[in-house]
């Protein structure tokens, strides 16, 4: 059930990719399918997502939860929606030759003329989270989290800063003997033109884990990778995990 005085939606901002034109009528159904609890639900916590296919094509359907009052005034009148960004950061990431799943379109819904609720529809991407072959098992595979490395390394060298590296974001997939990367939840990056400084590079893998030998070793690849004095980048990038949780605990 929504809340905030989103119980009397309509669509207020449909916009659908040119090559998908021909599933328009479709996309404007999603908002009443999730209503009706239609589609396959693939995860259902703060966000949902939910499977649909029409006309053989198979989509991923990301509805964001409901915004607050003083979030719907916001992102009526002074900020991209989360689905919006969704919709063009996606865009972004492939231009820059950074793999993430197809983008399709977005839609914004609201009442009283305030946003109130997005969706964010792509294609779906093949792919194991990556927090499941690392993290999640004893002995790390050290080529793995090399090949998770230079994942970054090359979104950083074209700009990128993800907004929220963890490695549940990456999904990996194997072609041709080499690990591949496709990149989602990229709503909340931020790009820039050519590499990103040291120390947003470093703050930036601050997400990536919380497993400690595993997040060491991550950063000692990536330093190795740059050029870096690797022991130091360590001591770096340690302190700020140690901020990062410390600033989680005390909110």
């Amino acid at each position: 059930m929504m809340t905030n005085g989103c119980s009397n939606r309509r669509t207020l901002k449909t916009v659908v990719a040119d090559d998908f034109s021909r599933h328009t009528d479709f996309i404007g159904t999603l908002p009443g399918a999730f209503d009706a609890g239609l589609g396959e639900t693939i995860y259902d916590q703060r966000n949902q997502l939910r499977r649909f296919t029409d006309q053989g094509q198979v989509f991923v359907v990301k509805r964001y939860k409901p915004v607050n009052v003083v979030q719907r005034v916001a992102y009526t009148f002074f900020r991209k929606t989360k689905a919006a960004r969704a919709y063009l950061f996606a865009r972004e990431f492939r231009r820059r030759g950074i793999d993430t799943p197809r983008e399709v379109a977005y839609i914004e819904t609201g009442g009283w003329r305030l946003f109130c609720t997005g969706y964010f529809v792509s294609l779906e991407a093949a792919g194991t989270e990556t927090h499941l072959l690392l993290r999640e098992v004893r002995d790390f595979s050290h080529e793995l989290a090399d090949a998770v490395a230079a994942q970054v390394v090359l979104m950083h060298s074209r700009g990128v800063l993800h907004g929220d590296l963890n490695l549940s974001n990456f999904l990996c997939s194997e072609q041709d003997g080499h690990y591949h990367f496709t990149m989602i939840d990229v709503n909340r990056s931020h790009f820039t033109d050519g590499m990103p400084s040291d120390d947003e590079c470093l703050q930036n893998l601050v997400r990536t884990t919380h497993r400690r030998d595993l997040y060491e070793y991550l950063v000692r690849s990536y330093a190795r990778q740059r050029g870096w004095d690797e022991d130091a980048a360590a001591v770096r990038a340690l302190k700020l995990l140690d901020r990062f949780e410390h600033r989680k605990v005390r909110l």
